[in-house]
């Protein structure tokens, strides 16, 4: 066997269980070769140079960003990967049951003496992004958004140096996106649907932003089996939205609830667009503390403002660009983003 290893270095504790990782591989008397992510080098090409050398199993050490920028890669090759999660928030490694380093670790000495462990099939999906530059194909693994949930992840990156990476950073960030300002979005998705689990009809137009009464209108549905380039589709619009997003994970900003039907191996996203109904500062804090109070509950889509639904693909068109985020990596300012659910799937080797 040989195993290729792709190392994010940006964490201190990654060089360690490195460390740790190699004296593993050296003692099972496995072949190993290693490389080193950079800035302008985030792992695309890392990863190739290790599967044409051969390798049979791919070890990440990082998170969720080196996983997303590697998978496209990776799933084509059809190479199994084991997580070893060093990254800030670890997101997917957490859904799939990899909570530590250590866990991770052992993992790899019992996949090294008997390789037939269980494994899941991750599916690598795609996000085009429409920038003022032109378009750009992006991939992602469990959380896409556009509007007030990329401004978090934008908010951490003003941090000083030393302070923007890491929980703190997420923290200052998704306080400051809590007021980010509302956007007008078109949604387009399939027209074979079903209704959204929140009201009973898509969202009307409307020619200004919310008034400060409570309230809002559903998002569009989205209910098929089809391949995205099958389906008829139909426009609605979501207007004066905080954001809108597409995940597959539940749990993709800490111990809370937010998408109860996601699975990082689902077929669908489940789709979510957030619908504030106030601007005032002192109201949209009360509006956030209802909502958190219902996701506590474990019932997020009994707020007015959340709008829910599933599919395999949806458009969102703004009137002026607002940023986007794909797995946590801030992609920059977008005037529209185009989400398909993917068909191709990373292997990832997981506890059971």
């Amino acid at each position: 066997m040989k195993v290729g290893i792709l190392i994010n270095p940006k964490h201190g504790h990654t060089m360690r269980a490195y460390s740790e990782l190699v004296e593993i591989i050296r003692r099972s008397h496995t072949r190993y070769r290693s490389a080193t992510t950079t800035k302008q080098w985030p792992g695309v090409e890392q990863a190739s140079k290790l599967l044409d050398w051969g390798a049979d199993l791919i070890v990440i050490l990082g998170g969720d960003g080196t996983l997303r920028v590697s998978a496209p890669v990776l799933a084509s090759a059809n190479v199994p990967v084991l997580i070893i999660p060093t990254g800030t928030a670890n997101v997917l490694s957490r859904h799939l049951g990899i909570r530590s380093t250590r866990q991770a670790l052992q993992l790899v000495q019992k996949y090294l003496d008997s390789p037939f462990a269980p494994r899941c099939e991750v599916p690598v999906n795609v996000a085009d992004c429409f920038t003022e530059a032109g378009p750009r194909r992006e991939h992602f693994l469990s959380l896409a958004g556009i509007g007030g949930d990329a401004r978090a992840v934008s908010g951490r990156t003003r941090l000083p140096t030393g302070l923007g990476w890491g929980i703190l950073g997420y923290a200052y960030g998704a306080g400051r996106a809590l007021f980010a300002p509302l956007i007008s979005a078109h949604l387009t998705t399939p027209q074979s649907s079903g209704p959204p689990r929140q009201s009973s009809g898509p969202p009307r137009q409307s020619s200004g932003p919310p008034r400060q009464s409570p309230g809002g209108h559903a998002a569009p549905g989205a209910e098929s089996d089809s391949q995205p380039n099958e389906l008829p589709l139909e426009t609605t619009t979501a207007n004066y939205v905080w954001s809108v997003m597409a995940s597959k994970t539940a749990r993709p900003a800490g111990p809370i609830p937010v998408f109860d039907r996601a699975r990082p191996t689902a077929a669908k996203f489940e789709l979510l667009a957030v619908e504030l109904s106030t601007t005032k500062p002192g109201d949209r804090l009360g509006e956030w503390a209802l909502i958190g109070w219902s996701c506590v509950n474990r019932r997020p889509a009994a707020h007015a403002a959340m709008h829910y639904w599933q599919g395999t693909e949806a458009s969102i068109t703004l009137d002026d660009p607002a940023p986007v985020q794909l797995d946590g990596d801030l992609i920059g300012d977008c005037r529209r983003l185009d989400l398909r659910a993917g068909t191709t799937a990373l292997t990832i080797i997981t506890a059971n």
